[in-house]
């Protein structure tokens, strides 16, 4: 059995899993040209492409608990300011990113996906500090009983003006700095709230698994919890529709019920049984995620902002006669190796780069 010590190897490969479809998704060679699997869905309803988002939020809060065991969560100066200090730059860097297509269009984005990760960060690791972990499950609980009550008063799945998700956005950020979709930004403010039991929620998951005693006992807990939460999330949106785009609880529910299985899966193959090898691939993405992420905006910008991106897109159209689908993500798939090559030589010498 692999000792509670050691480095969990099914949780870097589902990381470097998500984020390597994160990259694939993001750069297709034509986003008129889009596989349905690759694109999200256009308001209520779930498509793979969904799910990366919130597995790798999942995770996150997964990871905050082995983070914060070694300093048995207790919050002091130094821990509360290496959570400041990493909240700081994973927003700054989101915003960064973000910030030469803003000035380009003239709609400079405040919110975005590190933002997110960095204001869900620092909510549940101060709510993992100060309160007691016995009552985290019973706050994310609150948090998406609350929302969802909100949603049903404010027009919350409603694409029209009156979304109090939209509202909310424009009054805070402004029209000029969102991202418009539906008139509402999918990483805006008030969506960000659920986000953070999201989060909480995969820290549970992490103390399920970790603080059962056996390992086995651990991982049957996980894949009974993951089958609860995708089947409530799964018969609540009937009244509660799942839509990504105002983060609604079912899609917390039914998302981190997806990530707990595939997380309780690859555990009991890769930690447990040792069956699954080969995984070294995912592993570049997962043990440099942030890294992979920051360089796949560059490389996004290097080949949509010059010929070579339109040279690349000419040539796969060609070889697969015609623009279309195939192309598109042949292109995106480059995006993804380029990434992966940049960044093995890291994984090859041990060096992981952590904010």
């Amino acid at each position: 059995m692999a000792g509670s010590g050691k480095r969990i190897e099914a949780v870097d490969i589902l990381r470097g899993f998500t984020m390597a479809c994160m990259i694939l998704v993001n750069n297709p060679g034509d986003w008129g040209h889009i596989y349905a699997p690759l694109r999200h869905a256009d308001w209520n309803g779930l498509t793979p492409t969904d799910c990366i988002f919130p597995v790798f939020l999942f995770l996150m809060g997964f990871s905050i608990f082995l983070s914060l065991r070694k300093q048995d969560f207790r919050l002091s100066g130094a821990l509360g300011w290496k959570i400041v200090k990493r909240t700081v730059l994973l927003f700054g860097i989101g915003f960064l990113l973000s910030l030469p297509s803003g000035l380009m269009s003239g709609n400079i984005r405040i919110m975005g996906v590190l933002q997110r990760f960095a204001l869900c960060y620092l909510a549940a690791s101060l709510l993992v500090c100060l309160v007691g972990r016995k009552w985290l499950g019973w706050i994310a609980a609150g948090i998406l009983a609350a929302y969802a009550l909100l949603l049903a008063l404010g027009h919350g799945f409603s694409m029209e003006a009156d979304n109090v998700i939209g509202l909310t956005d424009r009054a805070l950020l402004g029209e000029r700095h969102i991202y418009n979709e539906h008139g509402l930004d999918p990483e805006g403010i008030l969506s960000t709230i659920p986000s953070i039991a999201h989060t909480l929620i995969g820290f549970c998951t992490a103390s399920l698994l970790l603080g059962s005693g056996s390992r086995e006992k651990g991982l049957l807990r996980l894949l009974v919890l993951g089958s609860t939460l995708l089947l409530g999330g799964l018969l609540l949106q009937y009244g509660c529709p799942l839509n990504k785009k105002v983060w609604s609880p079912t899609f917390v529910l039914v998302t981190c019920g997806i990530g707990a299985l595939l997380l309780g899966l690859l555990t009991w193959f890769v930690d447990e049984r040792k069956t699954l090898r080969h995984s070294g691939f995912w592993k570049v993405f997962g043990t440099n995620s942030i890294l992979c992420y920051i360089l796949s905006f560059v490389f996004s910008y290097v080949l949509g902002y010059t010929p070579l991106g339109s040279g690349l897109y000419a040539g796969l159209s060609a070889l697969c006669g015609g623009p279309g689908e195939l192309p598109s993500l042949l292109y995106a798939l480059c995006n993804v190796l380029l990434v992966w090559l940049l960044v093995l030589p890291l994984y090859r010498r041990r060096i992981f780069i952590k904010l």
